[in-house]
């Protein structure tokens, strides 16, 4: 079944935000103020009334977030107000652009941006109201089921926080009188903390694999994705090479991010914006690698952080970052609770990832007429 296109322009009006700064801010008033990205405060005034759509105009251009209450929107975002809520459900136009592809419309300036006849000018497929209010009841059912899998996913990190804390408590306080040392006690006596690759050139096709701070994970890398350095530039930064024992850490960029080092990146050499730890003989590297992913720790380089042009982690803060070392039959157990959440949360994400391609094809069959 085919239906007729309408233009945004025909269906609703764009309204401009307006500035409303931080300071200026009422956070007890009982009114959401929103920005291009979703909600950002409370106000005590408004400027729309009425359930409406809010358009990311700068920043996160072409977001598109439901506001069933109003609020006060800034003035990076637009607000639509329905021409004729008789002709458009509302619920059904928020699938309808997100579907749109708004971003997809921004200018690039100085300030990449939305421009307002570029949104008016897109279009979407217009049924019957019955209909519009049919499609958008069956997305809301996807979408509910996929908003409970984020929120599961998110009870799995709170708990291993908690797990964290409940064993350990915070490394800067010490509760429970832990042995806590700077991480720099822990490293190779024979190695040390450094960084990597200043300027790694071009792509070198037959090249060194160079690990950036977007790569640091759990599993290694997929080496045919990554920039490559000539065995010259390579040669020169001999002791950024991994040896298989290190603990990688984001110093630029995804500030204190962590990336693993298997057997298979030996040889491997990073960039410049990662931090390389190798890590002595005798220390459960695993534990300490945990350990630094929790958000605890995670905490502690957000605080630590030095602000210069952009946020950055040297690597003297780094050595003294506080590792707490209870007894290792502790260790071992901190890593058994945080496989096993893990596994749940990674069966979560593949259930995640099952339900979004579902939505997707749901939200296509949709707006084809074929639901």
């Amino acid at each position: 079944m085919s239906w007729p296109d309408a233009r945004v322009q025909d269906i609703a009006v764009a309204h401009y935000g307006k500035a409303l700064k931080k300071e200026h801010r009422d956070e007890t008033g009982n009114y959401s103020v929103f920005g291009s990205s979703g909600q950002i405060g409370k106000h005590s005034d408004f400027v729309a009334d009425f359930p409406t759509l809010i358009i990311g105009r700068k920043g996160s251009v072409g977001e598109v977030i439901w506001a069933p209450e109003g609020g006060w929107v800034i003035d990076t975002a637009f607000y639509l107000e329905l021409l004729d809520h008789e002709a458009i459900d509302l619920r059904y136009l928020f699938y309808a652009l997100k579907r749109a592809n708004l971003s997809a419309k921004t200018i690039t300036t100085s300030i990449p941006g939305l421009n307002r006849d570029d949104l008016y000018d897109t279009q979407i497929p217009l049924p019957p109201l019955p209909e519009q209010k049919r499609i958008a009841a069956i997305l809301d059912k996807a979408d509910a089921i996929r908003r409970k899998r984020q929120q599961a996913i998110q009870l799995a990190d709170d708990f291993l926080r908690a797990v964290f804390l409940d064993m350990f408590g915070d490394p800067v306080t010490n509760p429970k009188g832990w042995n806590v040392v700077e991480l720099s006690t822990l490293v190779d006596p024979d190695d040390k903390l450094n960084y990597g690759v200043v300027q790694p050139g071009d792509n070198e096709e037959d090249g060194v694999p160079l690990v950036r701070s977007g790569d640091l994970s759990d599993v290694t890398p997929d080496v045919s994705q990554l920039r490559r350095v000539s065995t010259s530039i390579d040669s020169k930064h001999r002791k950024s090479k991994l040896k298989g024992n290190e603990i990688l850490i984001a110093c630029v960029g995804t500030i204190g991010r962590v990336g693993w080092v298997s057997e298979a990146m030996i040889g491997w050499n990073i960039a410049r914006a990662v931090t390389r730890i190798p890590i002595r003989e005798g220390v459960n590297r695993e534990y300490v690698y945990r350990y630094l992913q929790n958000p605890v720790v995670q905490g502690y380089f957000e605080r630590e952080t030095r602000a210069v042009a952009q946020p950055t982690l040297n690597v003297g803060l780094i050595a003294k970052t506080p590792v707490a070392l209870p007894p290792h039959d502790l260790q071992i157990a901190f890593l058994e609770r945080y496989r096993t959440i893990q596994a749940y949360k990674e069966r979560l994400l593949v259930a995640l990832g099952a339900q979004d391609e579902l939505a997707g094809c749901l939200s296509q069959r949709a707006f084809a007429g074929q639901l």
